[in-house]
Protein backbone atom coordinates (compact mmCIF):
# COMPACT_ATOMS: atom_id res chain seq x y z
CA UNK A 1 0.00 0.00 0.00
CA UNK A 2 1.29 3.44 -0.87
CA UNK A 3 -0.79 5.99 1.02
CA UNK A 4 2.26 8.16 1.59
CA UNK A 5 2.59 9.28 -2.02
CA UNK A 6 -1.05 10.11 -2.60
CA UNK A 7 -2.44 13.57 -2.29
CA UNK A 8 -5.76 13.50 -0.50
CA UNK A 9 -7.90 16.42 0.62
CA UNK A 10 -7.03 16.63 4.31
CA UNK A 11 -10.42 18.02 5.36
CA UNK A 12 -12.24 15.24 3.52
CA UNK A 13 -9.92 12.64 5.05
CA UNK A 14 -10.69 14.05 8.49
CA UNK A 15 -14.43 13.92 7.76
CA UNK A 16 -14.12 10.26 6.67
CA UNK A 17 -12.12 9.37 9.78
CA UNK A 18 -14.63 11.11 12.03
CA UNK A 19 -17.53 9.39 10.25
CA UNK A 20 -15.77 6.05 10.68
CA UNK A 21 -15.28 6.66 14.40
CA UNK A 22 -18.94 7.64 14.82
CA UNK A 23 -20.09 4.52 12.95
CA UNK A 24 -17.88 2.47 15.32
CA UNK A 25 -19.49 4.26 18.29
CA UNK A 26 -16.04 5.53 19.30
CA UNK A 27 -14.70 2.01 19.85
CA UNK A 28 -11.57 0.71 18.20
CA UNK A 29 -11.78 -2.63 16.41
CA UNK A 30 -15.46 -2.36 15.47
CA UNK A 31 -16.13 -3.10 11.80
CA UNK A 32 -17.79 -0.38 9.75
CA UNK A 33 -18.92 -0.41 6.12
CA UNK A 34 -17.80 1.97 3.44
CA UNK A 35 -21.42 2.66 2.45
CA UNK A 36 -22.39 3.95 5.91
CA UNK A 37 -19.15 5.91 6.30
CA UNK A 38 -19.51 7.50 2.86
CA UNK A 39 -23.11 8.44 3.61
CA UNK A 40 -22.20 9.94 6.99
CA UNK A 41 -19.21 11.79 5.47
CA UNK A 42 -21.44 13.06 2.63
CA UNK A 43 -19.25 11.48 -0.06
CA UNK A 44 -20.35 10.12 -3.42
CA UNK A 45 -16.97 9.66 -5.14
CA UNK A 46 -16.02 6.00 -4.70
CA UNK A 47 -12.51 6.42 -6.13
CA UNK A 48 -11.91 9.42 -3.87
CA UNK A 49 -13.08 7.40 -0.88
CA UNK A 50 -10.70 4.54 -1.71
CA UNK A 51 -7.78 6.99 -1.96
CA UNK A 52 -8.68 8.47 1.42
CA UNK A 53 -9.12 5.02 2.99
CA UNK A 54 -5.70 4.02 1.68
CA UNK A 55 -4.23 7.18 3.25
CA UNK A 56 -5.99 6.50 6.57
CA UNK A 57 -4.68 2.93 6.55
CA UNK A 58 -1.15 4.16 5.81
CA UNK A 59 -1.42 6.52 8.80
CA UNK A 60 -2.51 3.59 10.98
CA UNK A 61 -5.94 5.07 11.66
CA UNK A 62 -7.92 2.24 10.06
CA UNK A 63 -7.08 -1.47 9.81
CA UNK A 64 -8.46 -4.92 9.04
CA UNK A 65 -9.58 -3.73 5.65
CA UNK A 66 -11.44 -5.96 3.23
CA UNK A 67 -10.93 -5.79 -0.51
CA UNK A 68 -11.61 -2.27 -1.78
CA UNK A 69 -12.27 -1.04 1.77
CA UNK A 70 -15.76 -2.52 1.79
CA UNK A 71 -15.42 -3.02 5.56
CA UNK A 72 -12.70 -1.96 7.96
CA UNK A 73 -12.04 -1.09 11.57
CA UNK A 74 -10.90 2.12 13.19
CA UNK A 75 -7.77 1.76 15.31
CA UNK A 76 -7.23 3.25 18.76
CA UNK A 77 -5.03 5.94 17.24
CA UNK A 78 -7.72 6.55 14.61
CA UNK A 79 -10.39 7.08 17.28
CA UNK A 80 -8.04 9.40 19.17
CA UNK A 81 -7.27 11.37 16.01
CA UNK A 82 -10.96 11.64 15.12
CA UNK A 83 -11.69 13.10 18.58
CA UNK A 84 -9.17 15.94 18.21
Amino acid sequence: MDGEGKEVPRETARRVLQASAVEAHGRAGVYVTHARVMERADMVDWEGFKAIAEYLEWRGWIADTAADYDVFTVTISGVNEAMK
